[in-house]
């Protein structure tokens, strides 16, 4: 049953009575019915009974206001409340209400925006500061309380949420996502939200992220002191402990008495939060009192280059540290927990997820299993937990991480023992990414964006990258390019390519795969020219490396006859795909996948070179031959190609219906099979509206290319060469049903997007100029 409207909303029962009340009661003294003596007396109760019914009203007013915010609450896209790892309260967590009564003021109240920076030392606690108060608006049911990551950057978590919310879809671009979460946090209304950004290493980083409207209150901890002077932020400094905070909390963290030991305890640790909870843990482990640690802190040499790396202030922290993980194996004699700890050390600093470890168990090599190690790690505090124990699926929501300051410590202090560590969490990350085939990147995005960042994160401790990394590395690039982040892919690979030819050579067959790669995401996204002359210089090297007859060197000579037609020569892609075709035949088979692709491309090519018929007979012979050989099902991605160019070039060969019907049975495969957002739907929706356009039903087909440029901004963002072939169709379109000046200004919005994203001399440049020249000269 659907809500009634605000408008419509019938008073409270008590409100009813009073004002029913009041008017009777006036009204008796308007008639005289009710007699009083003293000639005061109506004035009072007039007076008395008018503030009554104004009180009331106020009441219900307030009343309605309520009810209108739960109401625009349920309107929310997604209902999502709690997003991100929120950190558990830390061990023996001490309140710091100085800071938290300076944190709320300059928060403000309910209805207005507000931006506040926590900066502070490495190790201050401004991140369970922080915590703290997103843990009191949790249980205080805000409408949404979400925490990112943010010290590599906040793009991946903000796309994350915007996904939750309902403001886009799994395979999309982060960066259009980010900013279209923005937006959403910039709408007026009386929602309560909270977003903190953690760990902000770089101010310009999320600087075009933080709403400058609206109601949202973002608190952003760093230990960047810019953010002090930052236009429209409050900056609340975190410090360190007051004495009297930190001898309070040894004296409730280890039991022990306060005095002059534990002074000097926590003059000689700056007062650090951080390296005051691993001294108390460590106190607790070895029974020690105040005296035999400092004795035992006074030992500790400290390394001056890992002093000036971890940029702490004090290099009490340093040691405690160095304390802490010397005396893990006194805990845990069998060594897993330090080996974990070191692993732990080269991951993401945002940390794992639990659930993800588990499942790379057999890869880590921990003898006691993965409970054990995480048990001795907490109660030493040299991690720490977040998130919940169950997220929104019913799955293991805990995310398991290191202090930054705490991580390095860990680094240098491992040595030799830290390419072992590498060695593992590459192994763990081969693991998982081998549970994670790329025709399933799209649905499971918030998985792939987790490993991704803990392959970057691998790849920046490692002095010379594996070539297991290099290949973690080169599958983190697909997968992106896959579910449409074309930019992020794009540096990948520039830069998997040179590590590969350092390490490897620029002649092994990996370094050969990677520059593969590259140049074909350049041929269908970037540079078709570019793309051609890369594959050219490819092809020269696979053969003299690998000979004609490699299965990679034939997938070299159909990349590069696919590159040459987009490029503009679809006669020259016609020549070299007949030419593959029939070494495939020779060296593979009618019946391979490649030989299949191949006579799918090159039907289309003929297409595109004239001959829409032929393409038409062609691709009905390989639709039924690819059923026949290989039975791959309707659903298979490569039917569904076929399938797409088939209807494509039915509607060229001179069948538009055809082609519009043909199209829409695609869709509804494509949406079933891939979902709303994949490229291949995308695609499919693009030539459903066009073919719709070319049967007579060119204002259907101009909604329907709106929707579609919409989808396009959202998924794939403004410069990917999709988005602008759309709007190129769409401004066609609108020219065809007289809405000249809408087709003029889009199209000038367009080819400037063009020149920038693609350059002057790209073939689609040429056409959106073109087009934008011919409508200017038919009105």
């Amino acid at each position: 049953m659907g809500r009634g409207h605000a408008g419509g909303r019938k008073p409270s029962p008590v409100t009813v009575v009073v004002i029913a009340a009041a008017f009777a009661l006036v009204g008796n003294l308007a008639t005289n019915t009710v007699q009083v003596s003293g000639r005061w007396w109506p004035t009072v109760v007039w007076t008395l009974a008018g503030m009554l019914v104004a009180a009331t009203l106020v009441v219900e007013w307030a009343r309605h206001r309520a009810s209108a915010h739960d109401e625009h609450a349920a309107d929310v896209p997604g209902q999502l409340s709690v997003f991100g790892a929120i950190p558990l309260a830390a061990w023996q967590f001490q309140d710091r209400p100085d800071e938290m009564a300076m944190l709320r003021r300059a928060l403000g109240g309910r209805g207005r925006a507000a931006l506040v920076a926590l900066p502070g030392a490495r190790g201050a606690g401004k991140t369970q500061l922080a915590a703290a108060f997103a843990r009191e608006c949790v249980a205080h049911d805000y409408d949404l309380v979400a925490w990112v990551n943010a010290e590599t950057g906040p793009v991946a978590d903000l796309a994350l949420l915007a996904q939750r919310l309902g403001l886009g879809g799994a395979d999309e671009d982060p960066e259009v996502l980010a900013a279209a979460l923005r937006g959403w946090l910039e709408q007026s209304g009386r929602a309560r939200r909270l977003v903190v950004f953690d760990n902000v290493d770089d101010p310009d980083t999320v600087r075009k992220f933080l709403p400058a409207t609206g109601t949202a209150k973002v608190i952003i901890t760093t230990n960047r002191q810019e953010f002090t002077s930052m236009a429209g932020i409050s900056a609340v400094p975190v410090g360190m402990f007051t004495p009297s905070q930190g001898q309070a909390f040894l004296q409730t963290a280890t039991g022990l008495p306060r005095g002059a030991d534990a002074a000097e305890l926590g003059v000689r640790l700056g007062w650090l939060p951080l390296a005051l909870a691993q001294v108390a843990a460590s106190i607790n482990r070895d029974r020690w009192s105040y005296r035999q640690y400092l004795q035992a802190l006074e030992g500790q040499n400290l390394d001056e280059v890992l002093r000036r790396q971890a940029g702490a202030d004090h290099p009490g922290v340093l040691k405690a540290t160095q304390l802490s993980v010397a005396g893990l194996d006194r805990a845990d004699p069998m060594g897993d927990a330090s080996a974990l700890l070191r692993v732990l050390s080269v991951l993401s600093p945002d940390g794992i997820s639990r659930k993800l470890l588990a499942r790379a168990l057999p890869a880590l090599g921990l003898s006691g299993g993965l409970g054990r190690a995480l048990e001795v790690l907490t109660t030493a505090s040299l991690v720490s937990l977040g998130g919940a124990a169950e997220d929104e699926h019913g799955d293991d929501g805990v995310v398991i991480s290191v202090h930054r300051l705490t991580a390095r410590v860990i680094r240098h202090q491992a040595g030799t023992a830290l390419i072992e560590a590498i060695t593992t969490a590459t192994d763990a990350l081969d693991t998982l990414t081998q549970d994670l085939p790329m025709d399933q990147a799209a649905h499971r995005r918030t998985e792939l964006d987790e490993l991704v960042a803990h392959i970057l994160a691998l790849r920046g401790h490692s002095v010379r990258p594996s070539p297991l990394l290099l290949t973690l590395c080169r599958w983190a690039a697909e997968s992106l390019h896959d579910v449409g982040d074309v930019a992020r892919a794009g540096s990948l690979l520039q830069a998997t390519r040179t590590d590969s030819e350092a390490v490897l050579g620029p002649d092994h067959p990996d370094t050969l795969t990677t520059r593969h790669h590259l140049a074909a995401l350049h041929a269908l996204t970037l540079d078709p020219g570019g793309a051609v002359r890369e594959l050219e210089q490819l092809l020269v090297d696979r053969l003299r490396v690998l000979g004609p007859d490699h299965d990679d060197t034939l997938a070299t000579r159909h990349q590069l006859a696919y590159a040459r037609g987009e490029a503009g020569d679809p006669e020259a892609a016609v020549t070299a795909l007949d030419e593959l075709l029939t070494d495939l035949l020779r060296i593979q088979g009618p019946g391979h996948p490649e030989t299949l692709g191949t006579r799918n491309d090159l039907a289309h090519w003929h297409g595109r070179a004239g001959d829409p018929a032929g393409a038409v007979r062609a691709l009905e012979e390989l639709l039924a031959d690819q059923v026949r050989l290989l039975n791959p099902g309707p659903d298979h991605a490569r039917t569904m190609s076929i399938q797409l160019h088939l209807a494509h070039w039915r509607g060229m060969a001179g069948d538009p219906a055809g082609a519009a019907t043909a199209f829409e049975e695609l869709l509804v495969d494509n949406l079933r099979v891939l979902g709303p957002d994949h490229p291949a739907t995308l695609a499919t929706r693009r030539h459903l509206a066009n073919w719709h356009s070319e049967a007579g039903d060119e204002l259907g087909a101009a909604d329907a290319l709106e929707k579609l440029c919409a989808d396009h901004l959202r998924v794939l963002g403004p410069d990917h060469p999709d988005t602008l072939n759309t709007q190129n169709d769409l401004a066609g379109v609108y020219h065809s049903i007289g809405r000249r000046g809408q087709a003029v200004n889009l199209l000038e919005t367009v080819l400037a997007n063009c020149e920038r994203a693609l350059g002057r001399d790209h073939h689609l440049t040429a056409t959106v100029r073109g087009n934008l020249a011919f409508i200017r000269g038919h009105p």
